[in-house]
């Protein structure tokens, strides 16, 4: 099956289709293939107890995740891909196309970050931090005023304009407590610490070319508060929360070429650190203010 996922033509034998809402499409030709198929492993060697390990470069990656499966990714076009056998296949999916799927853009020359992300009136915004701390339900408060682009892998493509966020699945993952208003499909998580359930919804309308405005990093404060901060510091922020090449040491050329970059994203936007502290959500009447 060819399905349209990150503005790329995607070849695959996971009948994505039948899990989320994805457009399936006609071509005699496509921008990267899944596949599942044997292989060995070249540059890892994931221990016994090991929950994940990793080597990525900008032209091979190798994932390992417990429970999960084994993948590899060539030269930005090829993913390969054996699951664990008792992984169900909403569970595979949704890993394959955001974790693994964020190093094979990765290899095509993007600036990958661990967000979240929105479009409002053809406007981006995303949402990034470390895991746990809040950006699916953030973005699922958000839902009713834009268009959901992507739960955990916000995707940077250059245009004439500046910069746009692609679009990926569209599903969220959220835990029981999170009020969910719109029509969707819910899949249990096997692998989730938090318990949380995988939503899948239907896009409410055609996502149109978007332009990357302002970026959120969400954090654990003492209060709730937001503040604007300057270049160095969201750059900071890039280097904590993106997929880059691994072990860094290993290539420092690299990250050279990642700085520059991320300098021309940080150039183009707008930034704020989003605070909470352990028992309070985010405030998201202050949201809404700088987003409006």
């Amino acid at each position: 099956m060819l399905y349209k996922i990150y503005n790329l033509i995607v070849r695959s034998d996971l009948t994505i289709d039948d899990f989320y809402d994805v457009v399936s499409v006609n071509s005699n030709t496509f921008d990267a293939s899944v596949k599942n198929e044997k292989f060995d492993f070249l540059k890892i060697r994931p221990k016994k107890n090991c929950n994940f390990d990793l080597y990525s470069s900008k032209n091979y990656t190798e994932i390992y995740k417990k429970s999960m499966g084994k993948f590899r990714i060539r030269n930005g076009k090829e993913v390969s891909y054996e699951p664990y056998k008792n992984i169900k296949l909403p569970n595979l999916a949704a890993y394959l196309f955001s974790n693994v799927f964020a190093y094979l853009l990765y290899q095509r020359g993007h600036i990958v970050l661990h967000a979240s992300a929105i479009e409002i009136d053809q406007k981006a915004y995303f949402f990034s931090g470390r895991s746990g701390v809040g950006k699916s339900s953030l973005l699922n408060k958000l839902l009713s005023t834009g268009n959901h682009l992507t739960e955990d892998t916000c995707c940077f493509e250059k245009t004439n304009e500046g910069f746009s966020i692609l679009p990926s699945l569209p599903y969220l993952k959220l835990g029981d407590a999170d009020i969910i208003d719109f029509e969707h499909n819910n899949y249990s998580t096997q692998l989730d610490k938090r318990n949380r359930n995988i939503i899948s919804f239907k896009r409410t309308s055609q996502i149109k070319r978007n332009k990357f405005t302002l970026g959120f990093f969400l954090k654990y404060g003492k209060k709730l508060r937001i503040e604007r901060i300057d270049d160095t510091e969201a750059l900071k922020n890039f280097l904590s929360n993106m997929f880059a090449s691994y072990p860094h040491e290993n290539f420092l050329n690299d990250q050279q070429d990642n700085l520059l970059k991320m300098s021309d994203i940080i150039n183009k936007g707008i930034f704020y650190n989003l605070y909470r502290d352990e028992t309070s959500d985010f405030d998201l009447e202050a949201v809404l203010k700088i987003l409006n």
